[in-house]
């Protein structure tokens, strides 16, 4: 039976407060969208960790993500230290994107190391445009070796476009994550978009995650801001924070139930005008570790 915790509730209570405080400050001013501008995206495409709130190397492969429906190719690797022994992270990720019609879609392989295990995580998803105003997403994902890595996962995001302008874009979502012992999360997720009429963009969301056995409630959530434009750069700085329900730390060892921070930092720059880097700076912040280091990949648009 799930037991009631109030810290957890009003970690819950704070999230919710601070989407509806962007939401207000967003509907407060009726802007136009921006042509090429960028999609934060909480996960950017690539392996969500189990807790939405512990970003790891896997998911800052790409935080920015051009909205033009550009086709690329990226490649890139990364490196972060652990503190209190738990060691190194490291690895490297290869990522296509192909843009037909109303559909985009994605594919990507990510090794790692991590905790002194190995393995590869891989994954592909669409996204498809239903109309002006709706939009979806499903992500279908798998590993081989690495504790860490989930056995299977998949995710699937609707969006809707409000206002005059289609300046304010709000998400809905929902993902299942089957870890390679006994754990399952469930993760509902609410966040909203908006473009401003300058080149800035704010982006926050909440998930509500649920895990088993034992039904363990544990809210995280994220606010982003990116400044920049499409074919030139973008530059965005995103804060998440919240609950993890259980993190793999061993084939058969977890921390559980604790509170976590992180702050990435991501450069997304063109060097010319189809191709440029990706430069991410990520620290995370736990009871049990701090984890800090960067990835940098390299990006070629078709």
């Amino acid at each position: 039976m799930m037991m009631a915790n109030p810290k957890r509730f009003r970690v819950a209570g704070v999230l919710i407060i601070l989407t509806a405080l962007a939401l207000s400050a967003a509907t407060a001013q009726d802007v136009s969208l921006p042509s090429g501008a960028a999609q934060i995206a909480s996960g950017g495409g690539a392996a969500l960790p189990s807790s939405p709130a512990d970003v790891t190397s896997a998911a800052i492969v790409s935080e920015a993500k051009p909205s033009s429906h550009e086709s690329y190719i990226e490649t890139g690797a990364s490196y972060l230290a652990l503190s209190n022994g738990y060691g190194y992270w490291a690895g490297g990720y290869s990522k296509a994107v192909y843009s037909k019609g109303n559909d985009v879609w994605d594919g990507e392989l990510n090794a790692q190391h991590e905790f002194g295990d190995a393995g590869a995580y891989f994954a592909v998803g669409d996204t498809h445009t239903f109309s002006p105003d709706w939009y979806g997403s499903l992500t279908f994902g798998s590993s081989a070796g690495g504790f860490f890595w989930p056995r299977y996962r998949t995710d699937a995001f609707l969006n809707k476009k409000w206002m005059a302008r289609k300046q304010l874009i709000t998400t809905a979502g929902f993902g299942y994550y089957a870890a390679k012992d006994v754990h399952r999360d469930r993760n509902f997720f609410l966040g909203s978009t908006y473009y401003f009429t300058k080149p800035w963009i704010v982006e926050e969301g909440v998930y509500f995650n649920l895990s088993s056995p034992g039904r363990v409630f544990a809210p995280a959530g994220f606010v982003a801001v990116t400044q920049g434009r499409d074919k030139h750069q973008y530059i965005v700085l995103r804060v998440g924070l919240g609950e993890e329900a259980y993190q793999l730390v061993g084939p058969t060892v977890s921390l559980t139930q604790f509170q976590s921070q992180t702050l990435t930092v991501t450069w997304r720059k063109w060097m010319g005008t189809n191709w440029g880097f990706n430069f991410m700076g990520d620290y995370y912040h736990s009871p049990f570790y701090n984890r800090g280091g960067s990835s940098l990949g390299l990006f070629k648009e078709f």
